[in-house]
């Protein structure tokens, strides 16, 4: 039986690829204005900053940070981080949130999950604060009842440790567990290396995930399966 349905966010929950690709557009435009870029120049230099903060943390929650490369951005290009490291945190998710809503089935399928008296959780990349705003501003919080990020459990997904802390939180077994998520390496192969159930989220076929996971549900509690 099925007592928690555990969800990826970024592109399974919203079009994370869709926001981000706005934002850098928006970053982009105003970083060229503001310190005499070209596109390339700005493309170039966010790309190494990016490619320095992951190299030095490696595979931790921390490595999203967009502080950290806003930071190294500014110093790669010769200008003080104190003075425009926040102005340009602050413009990269203000963007983000410009567009940010859920995907259709979300909402609705949230609500029938508790309706059935079936645990919700996010297991998400990326640090807290961030993808608790997230919530927050799509209005999901409400239903959340666990979360776990990799910056809480100091490994990404796959690592077994994301998702052994979200089966702890959860209180109930592995195999109880659905892991629904985008990437088949981080989120399937993730769940399914612990024992929890897992089914991929497919872009394409957003519109029926609703349908395709009730009916898993039920199939599994047909047949007597835990």
């Amino acid at each position: 039986m099925i007592k928690g349905v555990i969800f990826d966010l970024d592109n399974t929950i919203y079009n994370y690829d869709m926001c981000h690709e706005y934002a850098m557009k928006k970053l982009g435009g105003y970083a060229c204005q503001k310190y005499k870029l070209n596109l390339e120049q700005f493309a170039k230099a966010f790309a190494e900053a990016k490619h320095y903060v992951k190299k030095r943390l490696g595979n931790t929650g921390a490595s999203h940070n967009r502080m950290l490369y806003m930071q190294r951005f500014l110093e790669i290009i010769g200008e003080k981080p104190a003075v425009e490291a926040i102005a340009l945190y602050n413009l990269y998710w203000n963007a983000m949130f410009e567009n940010m809503r859920t995907f259709d089935y979300v909402i609705p399928f949230m609500e029938q999950l508790k309706k059935s008296k079936i645990m919700i959780g996010i297991l998400t990349d990326l640090t807290a604060h961030i993808q608790h705003k997230k919530l927050a501003h799509m209005g999901l919080s409400e239903y959340v009842d666990i979360m776990v990020t990799s910056e809480e459990a100091g490994r990404e997904k796959p690592s077994e440790a994301v998702f052994e802390l979200i089966i702890k939180k959860s209180g109930v077994l592995p195999w109880e567990l659905l892991m629904i998520g985008d990437s088949y390496e981080k989120d399937i192969k993730g769940a399914e290396n612990v024992g929890m159930n897992a089914m991929l989220f497919e872009m394409d076929k957003k519109d029926s995930m609703m349908a395709k996971v009730l009916e898993y549900i039920d199939g599994r509690e047909s047949k007597g399966q835990i």
